[in-house]
């Protein structure tokens, strides 16, 4: 190590107190953390290195004297070389984005939501429906009253299939979750996974219009770019089969909005789940508000950033930690 007082940690952009508290908090007795690292070259004191957004140049990865181990933080995309890490022996390691993963659970929360026709449930109850005839009785295990607001028709997960669009980080996360539920995982995207990739998730590709018409939901999980804007319109929900449900967690503006009100007036889908929107907030005046069947939650699938980070630099100080005492 660079010292005898304990391990050195270098971080290469700016964090907010906390966020290195986390980090600081997490790691060894005697360890010390180097911010600002790269205009300070503290870096070459460094034995570990934590990166998120900023990268490290080859030739200052090259020339750190003392560096044993770089950790990323998952939400940032920095990496560093694999080829000058491997020729210094030098280790890395990713610690995960609690807000991504919690982007998943949320489109995992609306694929539920819609199954159990929630949103009608929950207001048809606290409405005071009550299907004639049936009078409130104490409960027992064997004794209650069975959808006592007449729900037509409300589904499980298990065996269903539902289609991802896009499986980036995110999109792997809810793979994994709606695989746990049993249902069959269907995707497309750009660049197919290998054999062993879609064996290793539990999840099987399809061509977008075949995604479409063999999925009962359709989960969206790729970026915007124009080339993706409206992605979604009438032709694509077209396509998805009758009853069938839709959401998006991913951007607003994937999606024509006015196709997808069109085709869940006219009763072509059972429901739709939006976390994302063309206008966020939505307008004042938007035709959203009034759709039937529709979901909607104000963008807060992702934790909040300044939480994520300092998780993020926590779990990267315990991975340095297990480094250090092996």
């Amino acid at each position: 190590m660079s010292g005898s007082a304990g391990p050195a940690v270098a971080l290469v952009e700016d964090f907010s107190p906390a966020q290195v508290a986390a980090l600081r908090d997490a790691l060894p007795s005697g360890a010390s953390v180097l911010e600002d690292a790269l205009s300070s070259d503290a870096i070459d004191q460094a034995d570990y290195l934590v990166l998120w957004r900023r990268g490290i140049d080859d030739d200052r990865l090259e020339a750190a004297p003392s560096l044993r181990g770089v950790v990323t933080l998952d939400s940032g995309g920095a990496e560093p070389s694999d080829v000058i890490c491997r020729s210094r022996g030098i280790w890395t390691d990713k610690v995960p984005s609690p807000s991504l993963i919690s982007v998943a659970e949320h489109a995992v929360m609306l694929i539920l939501a819609l199954f159990k026709r929630l949103p009608v449930a929950s207001r048809r109850l606290m409405d005071g429906v009550v299907v004639e005839g049936m009078a409130p009785f104490v409960t027992d295990q064997e004794n209650y009253s069975y959808n006592w607001v007449g729900l037509d028709l409300f589904e499980g997960l298990w065996g269903k299939k539902v289609g991802l669009v896009g499986v980036g980080k995110i999109g792997r996360e809810a793979a994994v979750r709606l695989a746990a539920f049993g249902m069959d995982v269907i995707y497309t995207k750009r660049n197919r996974f290998s054999p062993e990739e879609e064996r290793e998730l539990g999840i099987r590709y399809l061509p977008f219009d075949e995604l479409l018409a063999e999925s009962h939901c359709v989960s969206l999980h790729n970026r915007f770019t124009p080339e993706t804007e409206k992605m979604m319109g009438a032709r694509e929900f077209a396509l998805m089969p009758e009853g069938s449900f839709f959401v998006n967690t991913a951007r607003g503006r994937l999606v024509d909005e006015d196709a997808l009100m069109a085709a869940l007036h006219s009763g072509h889908l059972a429901g739709a789940g939006l976390d994302v929107f063309w206008w966020e907030p939505i307008l004042e005046d938007s035709p959203l508000r009034s759709t039937p069947n529709l979901l909607m939650t104000p963008h807060t699938g992702g934790i909040p950033s300044a939480v994520s980070v300092a998780q993020e630099l926590a779990a990267a100080g315990g991975v340095i930690a297990g480094r250090v005492e092996q």
